[in-house]
C-alpha cells in the first residue's frame, strides 16, 4: 500500500516537473519571434511588467514558505523569462527604463524577510496579476484586430503546462489554494488567444485565399 502511494507521489511530481519544463520553454518562441522581427509590436509590455510583479512574489514566497519544488521553479522560470522580455523591450523600444524592472524581485524578498506575515496577503498577488496581466495583451490584439505580435507556439506550451499543472495538484495539494488558480488561468489565457487568432487572423487569411481564388 505504501509503495503504491509513493509511486503515485512520484507520478504527480513528474507531472509537476513536466509542467515546469513546459513553462520553462514557453516563452522561447515569443523571444525568437521578437528577435526575428527586431520588434515587440503587438506584444504588450504592460502585460509583461504585471506578470513580472506576480512572478517575483511567487518565487520569493514559495521559497520562504517551503512550497513544492515545481511551484518554486515555476516562479523562478517566470522571473527569468519576464526579465528577458524587459531586456528585449529596452532594446527594440529603445527605452532603458524597462531594465529597472529586473530588480523588482528584491522588493518581495525584503518584505518577506522583514514582515513574514505579509506573505499571507502577498500570496494572492500572483493569481491577481496573472489575470490582470492578460488584459493589456487582449486590448493590444483587439485594437490591432490581430494576434500577429503573439507567438502561438508559446500559447500551446502555456496551455499544456496549465493542464499538466492542474493534474499535478490533484495528487499533491499545494500549500496555498491560490496555486490552483495559477494553472487554471494559464489554460484560460491561452484559449483566449486561440479564439482571437481564429476570429481575426484565420478569418482574414481565409478571406484573402477566397478572394485570390476568385481572381
Amino acid at each position: 500500500m505504501e509503495t503504491t502511494e509513493i509511486d503515485f507521489k512520484y507520478y504527480y511530481q513528474s507531472l509537476g516537473f513536466l509542467s515546469s519544463i513546459a513553462f520553462a520553454i514557453q516563452y522561447l518562441p515569443q523571444m525568437k519571434l521578437n528577435y526575428q522581427r527586431k520588434s515587440t509590436q503587438g506584444f504588450s509590455s504592460s502585460g509583461i511588467i504585471i506578470k513580472l510583479i506576480g512572478a517575483s512574489f511567487l518565487l520569493v514566497n514559495s521559497w520562504l514558505t517551503g512550497e513544492t519544488l515545481p511551484i518554486f521553479f515555476y516562479g523562478l522560470i517566470n522571473v527569468v523569462q519576464h526579465s528577458t522580455f524587459m531586456y528585449q523591450f529596452s532594446i527594440y523600444d529603445k527605452n532603458t527604463k524597462y531594465l529597472l524592472w529586473i530588480l523588482f524581485p528584491f522588493l518581495p524578498l525584503l518584505m518577506g524577510r522583514l514582515y513574514p506575515k505579509s506573505m499571507y496577503t502577498t500570496n494572492s498577488i500572483k493569481p491577481i496579476t496573472q489575470v490582470l496581466s492578460h488584459l493589456p495583451q487582449l486590448i493590444v490584439s483587439y485594437k490591432s484586430k490581430s494576434t500577429q505580435g503573439v507567438s502561438l507556439q508559446s500559447q500551446y506550451l502555456n496551455f499544456f503546462g496549465g493542464v499538466v499543472g492542474v493534474l499535478m495538484l490533484i495528487g499533491i495539494p499545494p500549500v496555498s489554494i491560490m496555486t490552483y488558480f495559477i494553472y487554471i488561468n494559464s489554460i484560460a489565457q491561452s484559449v483566449s488567444i486561440f479564439l482571437m487568432y481564429f476570429y481575426y487572423d484565420l478569418r482574414k487569411r481565409n478571406k484573402t485565399i477566397t478572394r485570390d481564388s476568385v481572381i
